[in-house]
């Protein structure tokens, strides 16, 4: 009779997914956050009430379970474009989203590997064979995964240094694998305002939603800055009246 698999025995996995975690982590300045790749084609921002600190710069995460859908990095605050700048920026936008369907196809079979299949074999073969058996099917997407950064080089917008150093991070790391989406959309620069971004391509009730809690950021900035002056407390209001307007 098969002994049952103990807690032990997943250690590695956990290992896995602190480290799939880590890399997944966003340090962001105050006035920036993530706009996270939702249904039907709609970006969606993340805007922490509380989050997470460390040196005065905000851990922001894009949803770990979901390891196919990008995160961009943008910021609030910069002056207003016109329709025909925001049109561009999305379709732009739109183009290079459409450009990852290989990156995350490899991000999802990375991370079943990692974090379905390996569990699942541990607790019917045993951890030795779980191992072997993952890494019999994950080198090969990891291989797959250096030759798609290669090949598709200029629509992922990777310098050859770039390119380089995704494909020694997770040839050394496959665990890193799973990011991978989100490894090539957060450097994707974002010149337009972000919250603009947000109010022209998120759902009404998430729209909302962002606004409350961007007042709040901005409530929180202006009595860490000791009150600020009237006249930026008054360039504030007016930033948020316009989103609101436009939303």
């Amino acid at each position: 009779m098969l002994e049952p698999p103990r807690l032990a025995d997943y250690a590695i996995w956990g290992v896995a997914l602190v480290l799939y975690a880590y890399d997944a982590a966003r340090r962001l300045g105050p006035r920036e956050f993530l706009l996270i790749e939702a249904a039907g084609g709609r970006l969606e921002p993340s805007l922490n009430d509380s989050p997470f600190t460390a040196r005065a710069r905000v851990l922001a995460f894009g949803p770990l379970h979901l390891p196919h859908r990008g995160v961009f990095v943008a910021s609030w605050g910069r002056p207003r474009s016109d329709e025909a700048g925001v049109r561009t920026t999305l379709e732009a936008l739109a183009r290079f989203r459409g450009s990852l369907r290989a990156a995350r196809v490899l991000a999802g079979l990375a991370f079943a590997w990692l974090f379905l299949v390996g569990p699942a074999l541990t607790l019917t073969l045993g951890p030795d064979a779980a191992v072997l058996y993952t890494a019999a099917g994950l080198y090969p997407t990891v291989v797959a995964a250096i030759v798609a950064l290669w090949w598709r080089r200029g629509p992922f917008h990777l310098t050859r240094a770039r390119a380089a150093l995704l494909s020694v991070e997770v040839l050394v790391c496959p665990a890193f694998l799973p990011n991978l989406v989100r490894k090539l959309t957060a450097p994707y620069p974002i010149e337009l305002d972000g919250a603009q971004v947000a109010v022209a391509t998120a759902a009404p009730e998430v729209r909302a939603e962002f606004l409350v809690r961007l007042e709040r950021r901005m409530q929180a900035m202006l009595e860490d800055d000791g009150g600020a002056d009237a006249a930026a407390r008054a360039q504030l209001d007016a930033y948020l009246t316009t989103l609101r307007d436009a939303g």
